[in-house]
């Protein structure tokens, strides 16, 4: 464990959310069109109270809905509404050349060796770059551009391939994944060998 500063809460972004206070027109399931989200109003609100709970609801009305066809288009609003967030995520952390043979992508734990090694392996000749994630889902919107401008995608990982499986469901690319589970960090040395094999 190590200390951890308490930030002045005066300081901190505002991230309070607006209650609806207008019952004129209110509907429990009416969504903002960019991101899907619902407008929220505080429980018990006269004119504002709605049904809450696991079981599906209408659309709009927010009514108890056992509809297939309800249940399949609310299915699929709540994944467009995760999948809208991508809007407004910042672009991943990137290094190198925008363009070349080889592209490390990361996420978590690995980026100081994968760091380094992008460091090792640029001084000794070698053309990589790298990029570090920091949202996994949904994914960056950049991504698909992004690896269409490298020959090989390598995903160095400390479990076995969760990332890799993520991006290759959503993001068609040449991968070569790299795993390590033996409690133990990667080192650069590693994953710098790795680049040399792939660039050989």
């Amino acid at each position: 464990s190590e200390p951890w500063l308490l930030p002045d809460v005066a300081t901190l972004p505002d991230i309070s959310r607006p209650f609806r206070k207008e019952v004129e027109g209110f509907q429990p399931y009416l969504r903002n069109p960019e991101t899907l989200a619902r407008e929220w109003a505080v429980p018990g609100t006269p004119g504002l109270r709605h049904r809450i709970g696991g079981i599906e609801k209408e659309d709009i009305t927010g009514n108890v809905s056992y509809d297939p066809d309800n249940h399949f288009h609310m299915v699929r609003t709540r994944e467009a509404k995760v999948q809208a967030v991508a809007n407004d995520m910042p672009e991943p952390e990137f290094g190198g050349d925008p363009s070349g043979k080889l592209l490390i992508v990361g996420w978590g734990s690995t980026l100081g060796a994968i760091h380094s090694a992008y460091d090792l392996a640029n001084r000794n000749g070698k053309k990589v770059s790298y990029m570090h994630l920091r949202h996994v889902w949904p994914l960056p919107k950049s991504l698909a551009e992004t690896f269409a401008r490298f020959e090989t995608i390598l995903v160095p990982e400390m479990n076995l391939g969760q990332l890799h499986k993520i991006l290759a469901s959503q993001v068609p690319a040449n991968y070569v994944p790299m795993h390590k589970v033996t409690g133990r960090p990667f080192y650069s040395e590693e994953i710098v060998a790795k680049i040399e094999e792939l660039l050989k």
